[in-house]
């Protein structure tokens, strides 16, 4: 079997009952990622109905309900923005997995011993994702979290705080609108199911490593990537990322809404912000914890032999020119490449001495947080208007 054509054509996109369903109904094509296809067949079931019904039921920009349909900013964000990347993030992730799979299995970081307990992890990684009955319970959680709506529709916040399209006031009571039933029925459960299926394909990554994990790695700690040769790992984490932001833009979406339409301030809602933003940070960093124990015995086992190797050369190199009554000391220095050996020696026990004990770097961190909080910045805007901004800016200059 040629296992590095297997790593590269590798696709954690694919596979699972939801996956059959749109090749047998040839909205996929197993031989491309069909991305156009998909967001318009998903389009035309969630998003399009909605327009259509809140039309029927004549709340397209009802002015008696706080929040009309062409003016409920949140069901833009989730079906004209976040559903196509969600559909889209296949082009994406698939490449940089694949690319890990590849490094990882042919750099000689598994030695040629352990290869058949990396490729028995891949094929896991493999069938697991395959499986169908994960998207079966995918799409009855997303059905739950429906059912639990329907049945306590009373608590609702678009029913308590403010009114919008989804429900119909009547009297002391609330009931869903013709394009409600849809939204809660069709519409939501599609779009949880399309981001419930991608934090799945992230358990199962997290799972893949740590099995790979338990492989006994031939780590190099002299490796540039200061990771012992795992640096590599960092892409299969920002390809993850992705999946978060969207979640994140999700979150932006219904905290500008509660502070638009209720009294939920933007200061309330730093706090929701950072949590969510470290919270990602940490569930996305807990795979690379994994490899800890293996970086640190690598490290530790570098600086003791490339300690006593420095040693060994500044001993030598003290002992040939370390002679101050020599007068032909300075002069034979220069001829020579001992001083050029000392400083590279210096280097590589550098890198040595700097080996993290995670495969991606605090800038790494420190990236992933900035891009988590891009989402949420457009909330200023809900306190602050950009006229006003602008306005500001101006008697600065003046």
């Amino acid at each position: 079997m040629d296992h590095k054509q297997e790593y590269t054509s590798f696709r954690i996109s694919t596979g699972g009952l939801i996956y059959r369903l749109l090749t047998r109904l040839h909205i996929h094509d197993p031989a491309s990622y069909s991305i156009k296809r998909r967001i318009i067949f998903l389009l035309s079931i969630t998003w399009l109905p909605l327009l259509l019904l809140t039309a029927i039921d004549g709340n397209l920009l009802n002015p008696e309900i706080d929040v009309p349909f062409l003016e409920d900013l949140k069901t833009y964000i989730r079906y004209l923005l976040v559903l196509p990347l969600l559909i889209a993030v296949d082009v994406l992730i698939d490449p940089l997995i694949a690319s890990n799979l590849q490094s990882i299995g042919s750099s000689g970081i598994v030695g040629e011993d352990k290869k058949p307990m990396f490729d028995k992890a891949v094929e896991k990684l493999r069938l697991r994702k395959d499986a169908y009955l994960a998207d079966i319970l995918i799409m009855g959680i997303a059905f739950l979290v429906v059912l639990s709506f329907l049945t306590n529709l009373e608590d609702l916040d678009v029913s308590t705080d403010f009114t919008n399209w989804i429900t119909i006031q009547g009297g002391e009571e609330s009931r869903l609108s013709y394009a409600g039933w849809w939204f809660l029925t069709i519409s939501s459960p599609i779009l949880q199911i399309l981001l419930f299926r991608w934090f799945w394909r992230f358990y199962l990554w997290g799972e893949f490593l740590f099995r790979v994990s338990r492989i006994k790695l031939k780590l190099q700690a002299t490796h540039p990537d200061l990771s012992g040769g795992l640096g590599i790992l960092k892409n299969g984490e920002a390809a993850f990322l992705l999946i978060f932001l969207a979640f994140g833009i999700m979150f932006s979406a219904t905290l500008a809404e509660e502070i638009l339409y209720t009294d939920f301030t933007l200061s309330q809602s730093r706090t929701f912000i950072v949590v969510f933003i470290m919270s990602s940070i940490l569930i996305m960093a807990l795979p690379l914890f994994f490899f800890t124990p293996q970086l640190m015995s690598t490290k530790r086992r570098g600086r003791v032999v490339y300690g006593g190797l420095g040693y060994k050369l500044s001993k030598a190199f003290d002992k040939k020119w370390g002679d101050p009554a020599d007068p032909t000391t300075g002069s034979g220095l220069i001829k020579t490449a001992d001083s050029s050996a000392v400083c590279d020696y210096a280097d590589i026990y550098d890198v040595v001495r700097s080996m993290r004990y995670l495969p991606i770097s605090p800038k790494g961190f420190a990236v992933q947080a900035i891009i988590l909080l891009i989402p949420f910045l457009p909330l200023v805007l809900t306190e602050i208007s950009i006229s006003e901004v602008l306005s500001r800016i101006l008697d600065t200059l003046i």
